[in-house]
């Protein structure tokens, strides 16, 4: 009886064939996204440095129908004034009884939203996964609230802390109202400072001289740690790898420490001088 030959149909793939074939797509997917990562985090900075560009036009625009000063709600000044963020977000008087908290940073913030032509998209950076608020919904707008409702969910950024403690009103105006004229070295805004939670993340612990690696630590998180947008006063905005790019390598994280060390102060409290910018809230 004749043997039967297999044939293998013209086009079709062995075993093995298509076996190289899975190898090598493997091999140009851990190639290529790795690549397409880099591509859209990029495209991500630049949309989120636009953002940050148009906070800033619009915080020149509310400075421009104010007399020159900058959004801020209720001031209770003192010798420490502790700054506070996220609350009366449901009064629709932001500077009633009912609203924000005295020194709340997100409050003032968001007067820019009630004010000025600037949606809530604008304040969540594409990196994030931060989502733009609706208000609550139906025809709910900006003026039935004083504040985000949540800022871990609705904010990607933080911003210079102008509730100063006594004795600053002069050195804070001096920055902030033009008396000197917009800064290039003045930071005003940049992705969200990251705080302090130790391990991983602490912005205390760095100095002007810590490794890259270590920097990390300091790093805004939009980023993957890798550096944020800062925001300046003279309107530019660049991407910088460590927290230290304040007037005089300021740490832009925390207030100046006391002592002009390397290192920065605290997180929580108030500028330490006119020269001090301390953007908040923080992540954590």
């Amino acid at each position: 009886m004749p043997r039967r030959r297999t044939t293998r149909l013209a086009g079709a793939f062995t075993y093995l064939e298509l076996l190289i074939v899975l190898v090598v797509l493997a091999i140009l997917v851990a190639i290529l996204l790795p690549i397409l990562i880099r591509m859209r985090e990029s495209k991500n900075r630049q949309i989120c440095a636009g953002q940050l560009r148009s906070i800033g036009q619009a915080l020149q625009m509310y400075a421009n129908d104010n007399k020159g000063a900058y959004p801020r709600t209720t001031h209770a000044p003192g010798t420490t004034v502790i700054p506070t963020w996220g609350t009366g977000a449901a009064a629709t008087d932001p500077f009633g009884p009912r609203g924000p908290a005295p020194n709340d940073v997100t409050a003032a913030l968001f007067l820019l939203i009630r004010t000025q032509d600037i949606t809530p998209e604008i304040f969540t950076c594409p990196s994030t996964d931060q989502e733009k608020w609706d208000f609550g919904g139906g025809r709910n707008t900006a003026l039935n609230w004083s504040n985000f409702s949540d800022v871990r969910r609705q904010l990607s950024y933080s911003v210079q802390n102008r509730y100063h403690s006594d004795g600053f009103e002069a050195a804070m105006r001096s920055r902030f109202m033009g008396w000197r004229g917009p800064s290039a070295e003045d930071a005003v805004a940049s992705d969200m400072n990251p705080g302090n939670t130790g391990g991983t993340i602490n912005v205390t612990t760095v100095t002007t001289v810590s490794t890259a690696k270590d920097m990390k630590l300091a790093n805004s998180r939009n980023h993957n740690s890798d550096g944020q947008n800062v925001l300046y006063a003279d309107g530019h905005v660049s991407f910088t790898t460590n927290p230290f790019v304040g007037i005089k390598r300021d740490n832009i994280f925390t207030t100046k420490n006391e002592k002009h060390a390397l290192s920065g102060g605290p997180i929580f409290e108030s500028p330490f001088d006119g020269d001090d910018s301390i953007l908040l809230p923080t992540s954590q």
